[in-house]
């Protein structure tokens, strides 16, 4: 991850709640959970031997808390998410609590995190335990795949065929050749309730219910389509869409700290992203074609090599057989915000959403997650990626697509 810029790879949990900051039992929080897992204050490193990258915990402390004076939100969240505050290579705190006053007596708990540390699944889990839910496992393999490289190659193999068939077709990200950008952006539309039901409603009428996570890939494909359209008019534009598949799936049984995911990359043609309902259905089919055909325990061995071997020694060669590009965006829905919290120290709590951010390439990603009937929508790209113009054009679309207009 450190290789692919990915070492200060951050993201932002926000919890909006109600009255003033609760400064006195969130640091007796953050010393309760700072002791309870060293792992929040330690720094990876891989072994000379092994090469298998491992957590090296320092000394249990507790987690930092940063005050800050009453201003607008999204401006500090993008000071955090670029300061470099956090580097899991380096000794010291891999999480960090900040607190912000907001206007309508209300308060913010900004919650910095490392993707290396924590995924979607991970920060609620946690976020449950900072509310005083019982704590869960927080450690554990979710992989039991292990073997020799010769016989986890062969195991991956109907995996990498499957990739294989992705160079056959010009894939873009919004990524711009020969630039390495720095700086993380975002943009969080936050949907009230009415426009969530609206959101809802045309979801249910287009692909159903049942196909939630189709219908968003969708929508966000569907949006990184119409930049990647309006600069090269001429091609066909696919998107290669990468989508997490859960490697447990029990969710009692999801440790605290461990990605939980493998990566499942599904390309998508031009001609089958024209229209949002077919290009769902589409979507629904090649995902259970995926999961029907086992390929999600051809992904275990392929990210157990991935895990041992240096990175070097696969991303250059992916990134020429994919000439430069990852994929065409990053998703997810991340579903119920930390599900079963409502409130927080006594305060209640009135919205909760992620703020990730990505590597580049692809330098976009697009997510949602939901909170007591309420959608909210982080674009996050990297700097260069999205020009002034072709902002307002990714987000119509999308918003479109969903079929309501940008919350005012």
């Amino acid at each position: 991850m450190r290789r692919k810029g990915q070492g200060h790879h951050l993201a932002i949990t926000v919890l909006e709640l109600e009255g003033q900051p609760k400064l006195d039992e969130l640091k007796a929080a953050a010393a309760m959970l700072g002791n309870r897992h060293p792992i929040l204050h330690s720094k990876l490193r891989r072994s000379p031997r092994t090469f298998v990258a491992a957590w090296h915990p320092s000394e249990p402390q507790a987690i930092p808390v940063h005050a800050h004076d009453p201003q607008d939100l999204d401006p500090l969240i993008h000071r955090l998410l670029n300061g470099n505050s956090i580097d899991i290579l380096a000794d010291g705190p891999n999480l960090h609590f900040h607190t912000v006053p907001l206007n309508a007596g209300r308060w913010a708990l900004l919650i910095l995190w490392p993707h290396a540390l924590l995924d979607g699944i991970g920060i609620n889990r946690f976020v449950a335990e900072l509310a005083g839910n019982p704590p869960g496992p927080a450690h554990g393999d979710t992989s039991t795949i292990n073997g020799t490289p010769a016989t986890l190659w062969k195991q991956a193999e109907p995996v990498l065929k499957e990739m294989r068939s992705f160079p056959e077709h010009r894939i873009r990200s919004l990524h711009r050749k020969g630039s390495k950008p720095t700086t993380s952006h975002f943009e969080v539309i936050r949907f009230n309730s009415s426009e969530s039901a609206v959101i809802r409603s045309k979801m249910a009428s287009t692909a159903g219910e049942l196909l939630l996570l189709p219908y968003f890939a969708c929508c966000a494909s569907r949006a990184v389509r119409s930049v990647i359209s309006h600069r090269h008019p001429e091609e066909d534009a696919p998107i290669l869409l990468t989508l997490p598949v859960q490697r447990q799936p029990n969710p009692s049984r999801r440790p605290l700290f461990h990605n939980h995911m493998v990566a499942y990359s599904l390309l998508l043609t031009g001609e089958q992203l024209e229209e949002l309902a077919p290009a769902t259905k589409t979507l629904y089919r090649s995902y259970a074609s995926f999961l029907r055909r086992k390929l999600p325990a051809a992904m275990e061995p392929l990210t157990k090599l991935m895990e041992r071997c240096p990175s070097r020694f696969y991303l250059k060669p992916a990134s020429l057989y994919l000439k430069g590009e990852v994929c065409s965006l990053f998703h997810s829905h991340t579903g119920q915000f930390a599900p079963g919290t409502s409130s927080l120290f006594g305060s209640r709590l009135f919205n909760g959403y992620h703020v990730p951010t990505v590597s580049s390439p692809p330098g976009i990603g697009i997510f949602f997650s939901e909170f007591d009937g309420q959608l909210s929508c982080t674009i996050s790209w990297k700097e260069g990626s999205l020009s002034q113009t072709e902002l307002p054009l990714l987000r119509d679309t999308l918003l479109r697509d969903l079929g309501t207009h940008h919350p005012q």
